[in-house]
């Protein structure tokens, strides 16, 4: 079976959050946000230190967002949506072929092919299912089906 698809900027900002959900110990992506919050608390109590507050302040800000958003992906669907954009995948046309021994997906910049015995299906929405290969470097690549 043969078929071309186009990923959407929903399609991206889903399967974003899906691949980030699926990510093996997300639970521990809370410290991020424990440490940032610690040395927030820390610039604060030191506030009239000259320099060095603002640069804890500020790195603690940013491990405080990276904590939220590992931990809690959909709160940055907003991100993945504009990041698709600058990624430029809009119009992009992407052909898949699926036979007995697996699927191989070719498009412009990129392409794969995978064997069925080495892909497990994870998660997944009514729309969207995680295809995650064994051997890959990437933890999973996500399939909009329509």
């Amino acid at each position: 079976m043969e078929f071309e698809y186009e990923i959407t900027a929903d399609d991206y900002a889903d399967a974003s959050v899906l691949h980030a959900r699926l990510k093996p110990a997300r639970e521990r992506h809370s410290g991020w946000f424990l440490a940032g919050a610690i040395l927030l608390i820390v610039a604060l109590i030191e506030r009239d230190r000259g320099v060095s507050p603002i640069l804890l302040g500020s790195i603690g800000i940013w491990w405080a967002g990276v904590g939220l958003g590992r931990t809690f992906p959909h709160l940055f669907r907003r991100y993945y949506r504009r990041y698709y954009k600058r990624l430029g995948l809009a119009n992009q046309k992407y052909r898949a072929t699926l036979d007995e021994e697996g699927f191989q997906v070719v498009g412009d910049y990129c392409s794969w092919r995978n064997r069925w015995t080495e892909v497990s299906a994870k998660g997944g929405r009514p729309r969207l299912h995680a295809l995650c290969p064994r051997y890959s470097v990437h933890l999973c690549q996500a399939v909009s089906i329509r």
